[in-house]
């Protein structure tokens, strides 16, 4: 028996447990400084700027909100890990309803010791950094130049797919960077246990990845046969084959034991299915026999934005040179979401690896190059010229994601109406039940009270089957502009026509409202007293019947009289008088001198109350619509039509309320109808 005994640290221990320590501590720390650096800076900014789009109400209640509302009221004991929205399939509100996970619950201790927003956004920071070092360890397992193993972290760490999901609010999705790497590392490394316990950790992170880590294990064997090790590995696919098959009973059950219905909703199944569709829903094996039953119809499914599928393939795989594609282990992975992405789905998000989908794929991808890379190393050429290669390439993917970011409009910018908007939200008792809308829902969500519309048209199914809730608050904010889609929008659609019966204006400032079950007064500002209300509605914020956007204005060359050349942006005013300012060109004329008139309506109806006819004229000018509104409404349009030949176009409508002398009819409970 040996016993030799090898100091580390302070103690003296048997080299039966130091040699093993000693070379997982050896091949742990050889990450160079440079790599930890990158990992470093890129935790630091990432966690400052997504801190920063939190305070300025850039991020959604969907994918971040959700999340804190779910660990608020676990940790207090009033639901387990309850959504805060509103969905037919699971009214019951547990996220298990919807998805399954068991990693998820690591968070629920990290949270609990600060429990706050920025909380979670701290520590997917920290582990997607984490990822970083992970990939430069499995890309040394199989290539000994280092500036190949560095190329590889390095694309890794600015690949504009990762920085696109790592500004996405939050998700689970979250670990299985690290999960993945380190299940690869340990299989490779022949720590089969280990691969098995952290291959089971990747299964129950989300239930896709059943099929993702799947279609994974099935390409790792078949490289494995071909290496001649297949036999010796046997029972450690067998034990990978058990766990997947477990997880996906596990997962199944749980999501039944917490929904209603089973499936994918019809709205997110590609549309040549969906006629196909019985009941509204369709399981993934449902969707595949129906193809394998109708193989015309994969002519249709392929086709449905062919192009766009194929652009961000290419895209997603550039930053590792496509030599992912000819590793059996990635494409294992690949093809069941690829296949799922393409084939069945009509989520645009899922074939553009939008959001946080990446993370499901971008570890096997590395994987994958990695292992090409080990394969084709002795063949490298050596020198500047690849080195210089590497650079262009690594330049390249980070201006691609700083253009990622970009696109997204993630710019976090707070002033004057966000300090009020803040202040709205604390004027709301922190124990009385809120519905608010999504962009609002993450600066509430640790209420347990407080719930969101998240997709309006889901909510809308869930108002079919249950009616519309009925909070003792409501809080929206027409003119928050972080995101391009007016998030406001379906909580006013649902809650105006209860104005007056049940809902008053409680309070009114700059597009915030405030209306409260009950509420018979005058609403009241929210940090100040006066009306003043001054909004402006650039060209882009309309929808434009005919002509086009260009150079911030929208213009129309053409068109038949009578015809409708803009309308929106359907916002809410309470009651007041107001004055519309359109800042508007009419070039021309027609029989009575004029080519344009603007007006103003109310109501589904579009009913007009004010109409002002345009002077035709070669520059801008300023047509001025007063207009009263006798009590709150909602889907209000500043509209255009042309009346005569000629040129049209617009560059913004401001209102003014409370102008002329007046002052803001401020009566806001009276009925709206």
């Amino acid at each position: 028996m040996d016993n030799r005994l090898t100091r580390i640290g302070s103690r003296l221990v048997p080299d039966a447990i130091a040699t093993p320590i000693a070379r997982s501590f050896r091949r742990y720390v050889r990450v160079p400084w440079y790599i930890l650096a990158l990992a470093a800076i890129l935790f630091v900014g990432f966690a400052a700027y997504t801190t920063a789009l939190y305070e300025s109400f850039w991020l959604t209640g969907a994918d971040f909100g959700t999340y804190v509302h779910m660990f608020a009221t676990t940790l207090d004991g009033t639901g387990f890990l309850q959504q805060g929205k509103y969905v037919a399939g699971h009214p019951g509100g547990s996220y298990w309803g919807g998805h399954f996970t068991l990693t998820l619950l690591v968070f629920l201790p990290l949270f609990a010791l600060v429990e706050s927003p920025v909380t979670l956004l701290l520590w997917k920071s920290f582990f997607l950094a984490a990822s970083i070092p992970l990939v430069w360890i499995v890309a040394s397992d199989h290539v000994a130049d280092r500036r190949v193993a560095g190329f590889l972290a390095a694309s890794y760490a600015l690949n504009p797919f990762l920085w696109s999901a790592w500004i996405y609010d939050f998700q689970e999705h979250v670990l299985l960077p690290v999960l993945v790497l380190l299940a690869y590392h340990w299989y490779y490394t022949e720590r089969y246990r280990r691969f098995l316990l952290a291959f089971a950790l990747v299964l129950v992170t989300n239930e896709l990845m059943v099929l993702i880590g799947g279609g994974f294990l099935v390409g790792l064997a078949l490289g494995a046969y071909r290496a001649g090790r297949l036999s010796r590995e046997r029972w450690v696919f067998a034990g990978a084959a058990v766990l997947t098959v477990g997880a996906k009973l596990l997962s199944g059950a749980v999501i039944d034991r917490f929904s209603r219905v089973s499936g994918i909703r019809e709205a997110a199944i590609a549309a040549p299915l969906q006629p196909f569709v019985e009941g509204g829903r369709a399981t993934t094996g449902e969707l595949v026999l129906l193809v394998l039953s109708r193989p015309e119809l994969i002519v249709d499914l392929l086709g449905t934005d062919l192009f766009t599928k194929l652009l961000y393939f290419a895209l997603f795989l550039a930053p590792v040179l496509f030599l992912a594609v000819v590793d059996e282990s990635t494409l294992g992975a690949l093809a069941p979401f690829v296949g799922f992405a393409w084939l069945l789905s009509g989520t645009e998000a899922f074939y553009t690896f939008g959001g946080h989908y990446p993370l499901y794929l971008l570890p096997f991808v590395y994987i994958g190059a990695s292992r090409v890379l080990g394969r084709l190393s002795p063949s490298l050429p050596s020198g500047r010229v690849l080195t210089m290669f590497f650079v262009v390439v690594l330049l390249t993917s980070a201006g691609a994601g700083a253009q990622t970011v970009a696109e997204e409009g993630a710019v976090p910018e707070t002033g004057e109406h966000t300090e009020t908007l803040t202040a709205a939200i604390e004027t709301v008792p922190a124990n009385a039940s809120l519905v608010t809308q999504n962009t609002i829902y993450p600066h509430v969500a640790t209420r347990s009270n407080a719930t969101f519309i998240p997709n309006p048209s889901l909510f809308g199914l869930y108002q079919e089957q249950y009616g519309t809730p009925r909070p003792e608050y409501v809080l929206f904010d027409t003119r928050l502009e972080t995101r391009s889609f007016d998030w406001s929008s379906p909580v006013r659609d649902a809650y105006f026509p209860l104005v007056g019966d049940e809902y008053g204006v409680s309070r009114y400032q700059d597009g915030i409202w405030i209306l409260k079950r009950g509420y018979n007064g005058s609403p009241t500002g929210i940090t100040q007293s006066g009306s003043g209300e001054r909004i402006v509605f650039e060209a882009d914020e309309f929808v434009a019947t005919g002509g086009q956007f260009k150079d911030g204005r929208l213009v129309d060359r053409g068109g038949t009289n009578d015809s409708n050349v803009w309308h929106g942006p359907y916002t809410a005013l309470p009651a007041g008088n107001y004055t519309a300012t359109f800042h508007v060109a009419a070039r021309g004329g027609g029989a009575n001198g004029s080519t344009a008139a603007v007006d103003v309506t109310v109501g589904e109806e579009h009913r007009t109350i004010a109409r002002q006819a345009v002077p035709s004229g070669n520059a801008t000018q300023t047509v001025t619509v007063p207009f009263t509104l006798d009590e709150p409404r909602n889907g209000i349009e500043f509209r255009g039509f042309r009346t005569g030949p000629g040129t049209i176009s617009l560059e913004s409508v401001v209102v003014q309320s409370g102008t002329n002398g007046t002052t803001a009819d401020r009566r806001g409970a009276v009925r709206a109808g």
